[in-house]
């Protein structure tokens, strides 16, 4: 309520207050004033006087009382806070590129499957078969152990595999005019069957201890490899002869996964 409205309600109140009383009312008052002895009059003018006021201040408060208005604080609705942010939203995850396909791997005889680890890159085509010896590079100490030793027919070639438990070694393919071999470390002479042979020697390999298989291989269905046989076990060195039913041309590889030696003997 403003100030104006609170000063003219109380002068309307003091008008109303101060309005001369009724005739009789006034004539009764000063009789009764008159008929009293001075002395006695001046008490009821005092509580006459403390009432009027009281009764003043009372109006007063009842008028001001019922011309103001309470306004209850304004309550807000759902509003941000301030400072406060949206949290950030994710950016979509974006995949990757595809892995490039690794290459088909060249099958082994009888066990898995790798990619050439010398003479061609993954995916390459294998050596080219070849008449003269052929040998490969590799660790030769400690030696590792011989795991597997397999051979069997493939499509147009029999192959022959040595597999390690460890890194290939050094290992070279001798061929010779026939199936007959000298065994290490007697000096005893074995003939395979065949009319000719290949000698595949590994340096730093070993099978005792480690190669549970036959020493004496006659693979079933192939048409130049007819047997292979472990011919030397001696300090470190390994030896496998292989009878052939004719000369023929070979290629000798290594492959990985697991590590070992493959001669394939062309038909």
């Amino acid at each position: 309520m403003s100030r104006r409205r609170l000063r003219d309600d109380l002068r309307d109140v003091f008008e109303t207050l101060s309005e001369p009383a009724h005739p009789a009312l006034s004539a009764r008052i000063r009789s009764e004033l008159t008929s009293r002895p001075a002395t006695a009059a001046r008490v009821p003018r005092l509580a006459a006087a403390v009432a009027v006021l009281a009764a003043i201040l009372v109006v007063a408060s009842l008028v001001f009382v019922s011309h103001r208005v309470i306004v209850p604080p304004s309550v807000p609705g759902s509003q941000p806070t301030p400072g406060a942010t949206a949290p950030p939203t994710a950016p979509p995850s974006v995949p990757g590129p595809n892995a490039s396909a690794q290459p088909t791997p060249v099958p082994g005889v009888g066990g898995p499957s790798a990619a050439p680890s010398t003479a061609a890159s993954p995916g390459a085509s294998l050596p080219p078969f070849s008449c003269s010896a052929q040998s490969g590079p590799g660790p030769t100490s400690p030696p590792v152990g011989v795991t597997d030793v397999r051979a069997g027919p493939q499509g147009g070639y029999d192959r022959f595999v040595i597999q390690f438990d460890g890194p290939v070694p050094q290992y070279s393919v001798q061929p010779q005019a026939s199936a007959t071999f000298v065994q290490d470390p007697s000096g005893q002479r074995v003939t395979l069957s065949g009319t000719a042979g290949l000698l595949v020697t590994v340096q730093g390999a070993r099978s005792a201890g480690s190669y549970p298989g036959p020493t004496d291989l006659k693979p079933s269905g192939s048409a130049v490899l007819q047997e292979a046989r472990q011919v030397g076990d001696f300090e470190g060195v390994v030896r496998w002869g292989l009878g052939l039913s004719h000369s023929t041309c070979f290629r000798a590889f290594t492959l990985t996964g697991p590590s070992r030696i493959v001669v394939d003997v062309q038909n």
